[in-house]
């Protein structure tokens, strides 16, 4: 019997591809604007996908829970990155349904679980879908992966040790948040990840200059 092998069961980790990845790396003007301290010519690359590698914590599927406010400004814990963004197709749809979807997504079991459920509604029922997700959707990412690397030391410090370096999330199969196959992808998470460094690379200078003694012409 032959076996259907879709995106889903790809992104679920049951299969491990080993994708042969030439990634997409930004110009040399938009390199520097992403992040000042990359070298376009000269910086090598850092690859995450699966969680279990290397910088398998830089992927959203990571366990990493985060808390972020909801409507009514009130602090709302989610077990990792996924299980937010996939939440947040739905939020402010004044529907019963997709109320209820975002409290399925809350209580995924996994992050791969959240990322099944949710596209799988946002494929079958777009009319859930809050109509400004494709104007917003970056930024609900950006706003979810700096309270993740700001809430673990250890992941910011992490983040700040690949300096210089082009970060580059290995899906096969995603377009958009990552590299693709062939290089094809935009590599938005990864290019969202190297904007976050710099903004704690530069929030990391001036707290070292606050801690260096004052001096003064009349000392």
């Amino acid at each position: 019997m032959d076996m259907q092998i879709g995106p889903d069961i790809l992104v679920s980790g049951f299969l491990q591809p080993v994708p042969d990845l030439t990634p997409t790396i930004p110009s040399v003007q938009e390199t520097s604007a992403i992040d000042p301290t990359i070298s376009p010519y000269e910086s090598s690359i850092i690859f995450f996908y699966k969680t279990w590698d290397p910088y398998g914590a830089f992927s959203n599927f990571s366990l990493h829970p985060i808390q972020m406010p909801d409507e009514n400004e009130e602090l709302v814990t989610w077990s990792s990155v996924e299980h937010y963004y996939q939440a947040q197709k739905f939020v402010g749809v004044s529907d019963l349904v997709a109320k209820s979807c975002i409290e399925k997504l809350k209580c995924a079991k996994s992050p791969e679980e959240a990322a099944r459920i949710g596209r799988r509604i946002q494929r079958q029922q777009p009319n859930l879908v809050r109509p400004d997700w494709e104007s917003i959707k970056i930024d609900v990412m950006y706003r979810a992966l700096k309270c993740k690397f700001t809430t673990y030391p250890y992941l910011n410090s992490l983040l700040l040790s690949t300096a210089g370096s082009v970060i580059v999330e290995g899906s096969p199969h995603d377009l958009f948040w990552g590299g693709g196959r062939d290089g094809e992808g935009l590599n938005y998470l990864g290019r969202l990840l190297m904007k976050l460094r710099s903004e704690l690379l530069g929030d990391s200078s001036t707290s070292q200059k606050s801690l260096l003694p004052q001096t003064s012409e009349n000392n």
